[in-house]
């Protein structure tokens, strides 16, 4: 691994399981390129790096390689594979699948308090859309699909839709950096939002699809993905 190649050491005041908080800053490290495709992967210079024993390090190397993010040569080592534009494109399809059969049983389950706090997180949508505040709204619309999620009362779903989100959020970041897909964006989530009121599971589930589709191809028409590359044998 390339040492100019800094990944910041786990804050001490972050009481998560170690190998959780390696793990969550190590696949960030890959989808957002500071660790890229061939780099060399050590574990000790990896667990001085974040400041922490060998052990989280070498759990975590361990789920990355299970994911496909990191590749194993014999008699070489561990090197990062990092994503393609397949890897992009299976993640939201599946994200896709996952999304929309949690929409659909939300519309059933989703309490008048959460209808409320929606309404409210799309009114802050559209001030930080038309201030152009791209944090903030980033922000406001991972609470919104938290939300939405999360009423669906499912916590096996849940639980799966919240990992694939960690791999999306590099990508939306990317995504919603144009003003053009910001408003588009908040369109989405307006439909997403009636269809909510009106407890239409079909429209929801429509309004979904289309939201994360457009994610998908504002994402690849911005940032592009090389095809997959063999590293050396």
């Amino acid at each position: 691994m390339n040492e100019q190649k800094l990944i910041e050491p786990i804050p001490y005041d972050d009481f998560r399981p170690a190998r959780d908080l390696v793990l969550e800053r190590l696949r960030e490290a890959i989808l957002n390129r500071t660790l890229v495709s061939g780099d060399r992967i050590v574990e000790s210079d990896l667990a001085q790096m974040l400041n922490v024993s060998r052990t989280p390090v070498r759990e975590a190397l361990r789920v990355l390689e299970a994911e496909g993010l990191l590749k194993r040569v014999p008699r070489k080592g561990l090197f990062v594979k990092g994503i393609t534009k397949e890897d992009v494109e299976e993640i939201y399809a599946i994200r896709i699948s996952l999304e929309s059969l949690a929409v659909s049983k939300a519309v059933e389950k989703i309490t008048p308090a959460e209808i409320n706090r929606l309404k409210q997180l799309v009114d802050l949508m559209r001030k930080y859309t038309e201030s152009s505040q791209a944090d903030k709204l980033f922000s406001v619309c991972q609470e919104f699909n938290d939300i939405l999620v999360r009423s669906c009362r499912m916590p096996r779903l849940i639980k799966l839709v919240r990992v694939y989100m960690e791999y999306l959020e590099q990508f939306r970041t990317i995504s919603m950096a144009k003003r053009e897909r910001q408003i588009v964006a908040l369109n989405d989530h307006e439909e997403i939002l009636q269809a909510v009121i009106e407890r239409d599971p079909i429209r929801a589930e429509m309004a979904v699809k289309k939201h994360l589709t457009g994610a998908l191809e504002a994402f690849l028409r911005e940032e592009g993905l090389c095809d997959k590359s063999e590293i050396s044998k």
